[in-house]
């Protein structure tokens, strides 16, 4: 089989799809593949904030995946027994979008997926093994890869990398990169989805103890997802003790879902998530470039690995029809989408991993003064403000060096 396209996209994730949709809108010719042969519903639930809604709706699938989310206007920030800290309220900022969303992970790619593959010009094959970049006078040209045992050359204007973590593209282009999973520093994350009464409230909440944290997100049809993140040691201490052990531990954290818990009986119900840091040097060469996981990836805390992936797909979607407008596939060209996008994804990823540092400190001194500063951040709303400008994905400013004296307890709020 031989193919001739205008973008020729790896990878039929999130990030993948979103980029398909954006490309093929824009009247381009894609061509996308993906190595399964069918989508897995992922386990997960995923945190849409404000500015990758405003996007979604510019590509005109937010009614339907509205259909499978739940609404968020809050945010909470607490202790073990369920105290709450902080409150961020979306309704009351300064955007376009004052609410979040959170939905089933498959469903979401569903909608961008469908929306996608329904335009004439947009091409989807699966069960795509990818094998080799072909170059031309070092440019990357297109892939070689096998379908069904058969052989399969796609000649492209530019590649995107778009295959996950363990990018096979971003390893044939040999771009540096360091990626470790959270698991070497001795951290477990899993999640649990719980059936309700009635729908639960339009707040997310996360709750912090010692060593573990858990996060508690609606979800639709009277669910709730809870996500749990503790550390090894103590993960293999409730295993050895038992599933009462697991229900407990959660109680301490979120005393409000008391009943739902109960729904724990066996530890099958437990679904481990995998968590990656990944950072890689630079994001393109001249005729392929890197997109979503297989270029940066960060701890699961701050829920923002669907953002990053869809806004990075729409950035990218721009410069990608610069260059095909002018014919120009140069490293400098495509390169430049990750000087518009690097300085926000490392702005997240050093959110984050603070963040999980705040999950998983289990040093009593530490804990005390993490407690104290997630209190006087109810009362530093401008610091409060700043933070969540910063994850709904209207900022990538810093917080000033006297918002974080605030924060620390040096200034007064």
């Amino acid at each position: 089989m031989q193919i001739n396209t205008d973008v020729l996209i790896v990878g039929g994730g999130i990030a993948g799809v979103s980029l398909a949709l954006a490309m093929g809108k824009k009247g381009h010719d894609v061509t996308l593949v993906e190595r399964v042969k069918q989508f897995k519903p992922i386990p997960k639930g995923d945190f849409l904030q404000p500015v990758t809604i405003e996007l979604l709706k510019g590509l005109d699938v937010l009614p339907e995946i509205r259909k499978h989310c739940a609404l968020v206007t809050k945010v909470h920030y607490g202790t073990v027994g369920g105290i709450r800290c902080f409150s961020g309220d979306y309704s009351t900022m300064d955007i376009p979008i004052q609410y979040a969303l959170n939905g089933d992970h498959h469903k979401i790619h569903e909608s961008i997926f469908n929306a996608a593959i329904a335009l004439p010009n947009v091409h989807f094959y699966a069960g795509v093994n990818a094998q080799q970049l072909l170059y031309d006078n070092g440019k990357v040209i297109g892939l070689e890869a096998t379908t069904d045992g058969e052989p399969m050359t796609i000649h492209s204007k530019v590649v995107v990398g778009s295959d996950g973590i363990k990018s096979k593209i971003r390893e044939q282009l040999g771009l540096k990169h360091h990626l470790y999973p959270y698991e070497e520093k001795k951290a477990k994350m899993f999640a649990f989805t719980f059936h309700m009464d009635e729908d639960p409230p339009a707040e997310a909440s996360f709750f912090f103890g010692s060593g573990v944290s858990c996060g508690v997100f609606p979800l639709p049809n009277k669910r709730t997802r809870v996500y749990l993140a503790l550390r090894k040691e103590l993960w293999q201490s409730i295993k050895d003790d038992g599933i009462d052990s697991l229900r407990q531990l959660l109680l301490s954290l979120c005393p409000h879902l008391q009943q739902e818990l109960t729904q724990i009986t066996d530890f099958k119900q437990v679904q481990s998530i995998p968590a990656f840091y990944l950072d890689t040097d630079k994001w393109a060469v001249d005729g392929a470039v890197l997109l979503g996981d297989a270029c940066h990836a960060l701890s699961p805390a701050l829920g923002q690995g669907m953002n990053l992936a869809i806004q990075g797909a729409m950035e990218l979607s721009e410069t990608l029809t610069t260059a095909l407008s002018t014919e120009n596939y140069s490293e400098s060209m495509l390169r430049s989408y990750e000087k518009k996008r690097r300085k926000y994804v490392k702005l997240i990823q050093q959110n984050s991993t603070a963040h999980t540092f705040c999950w998983f400190v289990k040093n009593s001194s530490f804990i005390k003064l993490r407690n104290a500063a997630f209190r006087r951040m109810g009362r530093c709303p401008n610091l409060l403000e700043a933070q969540m400008l910063t994850t709904s994905g209207y900022s990538d400013k810093s917080p000033s060096f006297s918002y974080l004296l605030r924060f620390a307890g040096i200034m007064k709020p």
